[in-house]
């Protein structure tokens, strides 16, 4: 039966709504995939830091994570960043945190093990009760480290370890 004027202005309608859902489809995908890619990556000339902690004794509080950029501001005490790492996936006294979108630079991580999670270390007779420790550095030292100590430049994404020291 051949279709009347109206029956081929209803097909084409028909089809443009389809021919709209495909395009909108499309647009969503595209748009997902490129949202997902850019997810949790770091941005150019920033990158990565994985953290890899060894040697902490339990799962009680958190780890406390200071990251310095100069000698200056690790005399003071006064971190550029501060992060807190869960210890919830400790496992066999180890556990891995990253960091991402650092800016190209020179850094020094500092930890301590905050069982407490007072966001300070406690002290028996002057001497600390929590774990420490220093990026890519492990100090055997009853003074404060130097920043020279446990510094490097960051300029690509960057694996450190961080054994933790208890006394």
């Amino acid at each position: 039966m051949p279709k009347t004027h109206w029956g081929i202005q209803l097909d084409l309608i028909i089809l443009n709504m389809f021919e709209k859902k495909r395009l909108l489809f499309f647009i969503s995908f595209v748009s997902i995939l490129i949202l997902n890619s850019s997810y949790n990556t770091p941005t150019e000339g920033k990158h990565c830091i994985t953290i890899n902690f060894e040697s902490v004794r339990n799962k009680k509080g958190r780890i406390q994570v200071q990251i310095y950029r100069n000698s200056e501001s690790f005399k003071a005490e006064t971190p550029w960043k501060t992060r807190y790492v869960s210890k919830a996936e400790l496992n066999n006294g180890k556990v891995t945190f990253k960091i991402y979108n650092i800016p190209t630079g020179t850094y020094g991580i500092a930890l301590l093990d905050d069982e407490n999670r007072n966001a300070k270390m406690d002290y028996s007779w002057l001497v600390p009760t929590e774990g420490f420790g220093f990026s890519d550095y492990y100090h055997t030292a009853l003074s404060k480290p130097k920043f020279s100590d446990f510094k490097f430049n960051l300029n690509s994404h960057k694996s450190v370890t961080m054994k933790v020291r208890y006394l």
